[in-house]
């Protein structure tokens, strides 16, 4: 009896200290905020300050319009700040923006008045798919290698995330 009850408790740890629903972020998932990968961007603009913290920021042609990620998490290319299925990330926060070709443009988009947009956001302590309270999202240039902007606004515990990036084009 003795023995089945450490049995349990040795397992009831181990489901306590992992998730099995969860993967760990994959090693070639590198940020990508270096000089050496920012070469194909241009500066943010004066008076714009880059988001503190950030682990990258990708921009991809996806769904015949532009995928945006940004994400204080080392995501690979391609996949999104919500649906990736990788175990929480302490104190990390990423914001996915999916803009269609129809209304791509070097502008500012309101993320709660555009339903066309796709959004996604996770924290530390929820994800949320197609669901914002608010922020905007100004894309300052739109080209072949990166895209730069800027996010203000942005309610959703995800003040981090507020400030201009520099997202590299890439290819999953």
């Amino acid at each position: 009896m003795k023995r089945r009850l450490a049995d349990l408790w040795m397992v009831s740890l181990l489901v306590l200290g992992c998730d099995p629903e969860c993967e760990e972020v994959p090693e070639d998932a590198v940020g990508n905020q270096t000089a050496e990968e920012l070469g194909s961007c241009p500066a943010l603009p004066p008076g714009v300050e880059a988001i503190q913290g950030l682990a990258v920021a990708r921009s991809m042609e996806r769904f015949d319009g532009l995928l945006l990620t940004v994400s204080t998490r080392p995501l690979p290319c391609g996949l999104p700040a919500a649906q990736h299925g990788f175990c929480p990330f302490g104190g990390g926060h990423g914001l996915t923006v999916g803009i269609p070709a129809d209304v791509l443009a070097e502008s500012t988009y309101d993320l709660r008045e555009h339903p066309e947009i796709h959004v996604e956001y996770e924290d530390p302590e929820r994800s949320s798919v197609g669901v914002i309270r608010g922020g905007t999202v100004e894309l300052f240039t739109i080209s072949d290698t990166c895209v730069t902007g800027r996010i203000s606004g942005l309610i959703e515990g995800g003040e981090r995330l507020n400030g201009g990036f520099r997202a590299p084009r890439c290819s999953p």
